[in-house]
């Protein structure tokens, strides 16, 4: 009876054993297989890898560049169909302009003043932060290299609306922002960059008066 019993427990670790190896077997099939799903063009770039994080349509940059020896500063926040820009200079705002929809509002603080004007057809896209794969074309991408304040980065150039965007990662992360236009070059450091987007921004200020164009 003793023999039996051990025997019969041995016989059921060498069962419980190939079951294991089959579900490892089947497990490291299954990677395998979800590893060989083709990315998209798209996501082959490291700029689509970058703006595919933001899932939910919503993003937040301020970013910064030097203009006639003064330090300009610009947040961007998309979510949706609006937009906000804010442009400052040593630190001071000199304007907000709203898009919402088909319309744009030029916001002066000072005066207290909003304009109201339509957009052009494609004027929102122009200066959405967010791009994506309807932007442009994946196959016309252009690998390189640029260097700012001696250190190298890895760029990916874009053609968009005639002008020539240069995007530079530090590994995964988007570093700078080269614009391009003609002999004309803007570059843009980045300083932060967010997916959480403070849905105040894109809020009228009460008390100002209204003009439409």
């Amino acid at each position: 009876m003793m023999m039996f019993t051990l025997t019969a427990c041995g016989g059921g670790g060498e069962a419980n054993q190939q079951e294991a190896n089959n579900n490892e077997a089947v497990e490291q099939q299954q990677e395998e297989q979800q590893q060989e799903v083709e990315l998209s063009p798209w996501l082959k770039t490291k700029t689509g890898q970058f703006y595919s994080q933001f899932k939910d349509g919503k993003m937040y940059m301020k970013y910064e560049t030097e203009y006639e020896g003064m330090a300009m500063q610009m947040i961007s926040a998309t979510s949706g169909d609006k937009t906000y820009s804010e442009t400052l200079i040593d630190g001071q705002s000199t304007g907000t302009s709203l898009m919402i929809g088909e319309d744009m509002y030029a916001i002066d603080h000072g005066s207290k003043m909003i304009v109201k004007m339509s957009l052009e057809a494609n004027a929102q896209q122009m200066v959405d932060v967010m791009l994506d794969e309807e932007d442009v074309d994946p196959a016309s991408v252009v690998n390189g290299t640029y260097t700012v304040d001696g250190k190298t980065y890895e760029t990916e150039e874009w053609i968009m609306e005639d002008a020539k965007t240069i995007l530079c990662f530090d590994g995964k992360d988007l570093a700078y922002m080269v614009g391009v236009y003609g002999e004309d070059e803007m570059i843009l450091k980045v300083l932060e960059i967010s997916d959480k987007v403070d849905d105040s921004l894109f809020e009228l200020p009460e008390g100002y008066q209204m003009m439409e164009m």
